[in-house]
């Protein structure tokens, strides 16, 4: 009886209830039947924002935020993982990850409003005003794998004019029993530094087919100096990808950078 009714409970698969204007959405989503983590509801931010009179013509900030969101169960876990995630995915000093979504339309929309006077110069015949509309996408995933830990991939595309939109990617892993940040010293022993740059840059040469660093920089990466490890890394089941962004070690036209170690090639650096 318990297993049909257990059966029956994990078939649910969610509740929605939505409302615009920056008020979030709640996906009551299916419960997990691997014991793995699953994100309980998603906030979501839809808005539409401009700053001249003439709403039809004029320049337009579209942002959109879908952010999942988990519920681990007790009020302190919750906490300490909402700090993580605030901290590992905005940087902001925001106590909730609703509020660092709230706060960072509210400095996109800053951002677009030092547009104003540049619109209100413009003379007749010049570029048009739709052409000057920006756009935010903010959009959230994860992934689950090293011991149950949870990695949280945040991807922000931004567009506030220019040749082509800003990219960035910024990741948090936790423990979803406690809500606390994993870092690469949780997962490797003291002293790992040098021995995974190695690995990491040897992983690279192979994934381009090259054998020198030289050969890498002919093609636009920017390795003439010291090499580093990203804090941008997901935790699979069977693998680590450390995940560079846009110019980080390349140039925009290469796109991001994913260099991926399997944990039996990093065995004897790890705990």
């Amino acid at each position: 009886m318990k297993k049909c009714t257990a059966i029956i409970f994990y078939s649910v698969l969610f509740f929605l209830f939505s409302c615009n204007g920056g008020k979030k959405e709640n996906i009551a989503q299916a419960a997990s039947t691997n014991g793995e983590p699953v994100a309980t509801d998603t906030i979501r931010i839809h808005e539409e924002y401009t700053f001249a009179y003439n709403k039809e013509k004029a320049p337009k900030l579209t942002i959109d935020i879908a952010l999942p969101r988990f519920d681990l169960g007790n009020a302190q876990a919750n906490a300490k993982l909402d700090s993580t995630l605030v901290w590992g995915l905005f940087f902001y000093g925001t106590p909730t990850l609703q509020d660092a979504s709230n706060y960072y339309v509210a400095a996109q929309k800053e951002i677009f409003d030092d547009l104003r006077n540049e619109y209100h110069n413009l003379k007749e015949g010049e570029v048009p005003p739709g052409m000057m509309s920006c756009y935010c996408d903010v959009k959230g995933r994860t992934v689950t794998g090293y011991k149950g830990y949870v990695s949280y991939i945040m991807t922000r595309e931004e567009y506030f004019g220019g040749a082509h939109p800003g990219t960035v990617n910024a990741i948090a892993c936790f423990d979803p029993a406690t809500g606390a940040e994993i870092t690469l010293k949780d997962i490797f022993k003291e002293g790992y530094e040098e021995t995974l740059v190695t690995r990491l840059t040897d992983k690279l040469l192979k994934d381009n087919n090259v054998s020198t660093i030289e050969e890498l920089c002919e093609r636009g990466y920017s390795l003439d100096v010291d090499f580093f490890i990203t804090n941008n890394f997901i935790l699979g089941k069977d693998s680590i990808t450390f995940l560079y962004n846009r110019y980080e070690i390349a140039p925009y036209a290469l796109g991001d950078i994913s260099i991926a170690l399997d944990y039996e090639t990093l065995k004897d650096i790890m705990k």
